[in-house]
């Protein structure tokens, strides 16, 4: 687990009515923040809300899928999976590097791009402290992994998260932020 410090961020990680809050280092991979994720719902544990029955967790930290929300600033849209989810692929000829050193640096790297490798934490993927991400794998008991993961998501797949929401003092229904903040309407 990561010390929390002034340069870490924390992150909402939400399932079903579950959220789950991270210290990590902006810097830190997300297969890193998966492993953290698992350990803490291995010690805290998940239960489904309606039956309040213990819910399974995957064997391994690889077997999460994390999704950011589609548009921050209208939380009912829903989540969709992250970019960082999808496994880049290229090949040498494709690289559009040279010889020499260049085409050595490609191999140094694993054959992953810079671009790719900066993605892969959560600075890089454009996230900011206090980010939502939606939470899942296979056998949650909400999504059976059937779907290609690359299908667009339609709008308003929430992920088996559910939002907190209530009605103010003038009757006005105030949902959660999953990290945007409200406009000003006056």
């Amino acid at each position: 687990m990561t010390t929390p410090s002034p340069l870490t961020w924390t992150l909402r990680l939400k399932a079903r009515k579950t959220t789950v809050l991270l210290h990590v280092d902006p810097l830190h991979t997300f297969g890193t923040i998966k492993t953290q994720l698992l350990d803490a719902l291995r010690e805290t544990g998940i239960k489904d809300p309606k039956t309040n029955e213990p819910i399974p967790l995957p064997e391994s930290s690889s077997d999460i899928q994390l999704g950011r929300p589609i548009d921050i600033h209208d939380p009912q849209q829903g989540f969709g999976l992250g970019e960082w989810e999808h496994p880049t692929y290229e090949s040498e000829e494709d690289s559009g590097k040279g010889k020499g050193k260049a085409k050595a640096s490609t191999k140094a790297n694993g054959g992953a791009s810079g671009v790719a490798s900066v993605k892969d934490c959560p600075k890089g993927a454009g996230l900011k402290d206090g980010a939502v991400l939606a939470f899942r794998w296979v056998g949650d008991g909400i999504w059976d992994g059937d779907e290609d993961p690359e299908t667009v998501q339609e709008e308003g797949d929430m992920w088996g998260v559910q939002l907190a929401s209530f009605d103010d003092a003038y009757g006005v229904e105030n949902t959660m932020d999953v990290g945007g903040g409200k406009e000003f309407e006056g």
